[in-house]
């Protein structure tokens, strides 16, 4: 779907094959850095939704630098519509485990 609504070239790698593994992974370290949190800091959620925007930044850094490596196909629209896949599953990654943990203490 991103190929098409940005245009992104079939050469651009990221795109090939499946993304679900690393989704996958992200997710897992998501949920076991949420239950750190939670075990041992006061304020869980509010840390929490920090420490993620940081990685969700952090997770940019490499989609960035496709640009500047002479990656095939990697355009502005290529990569940005990365980084919105980014910020997209990390928003319902975070809002998913903060509804769990406030629906478990309630």
């Amino acid at each position: 779907m991103a190929r098409l609504a940005f245009t992104v070239s079939p050469q651009f790698e990221p795109f090939q094959g499946t993304v679900a593994p690393y989704t996958a992974g992200g997710i897992v370290f998501a949920g076991a850095a949420f239950t750190v949190v939670q075990r041992f800091v006061r304020d869980a959620t509010s840390v929490y939704v920090r420490i993620a925007i940081l990685a969700l930044v952090l997770s940019w850094i490499p989609d960035v630098t496709l640009l500047f490596i002479n990656e095939p196909g990697a355009t502005v629209p290529a990569v940005v519509s990365l980084m919105v896949m980014h910020a997209v599953t990390a928003a319902i990654v975070v809002k998913l485990l903060v509804r769990i943990a406030g629906s478990a203490r309630a």
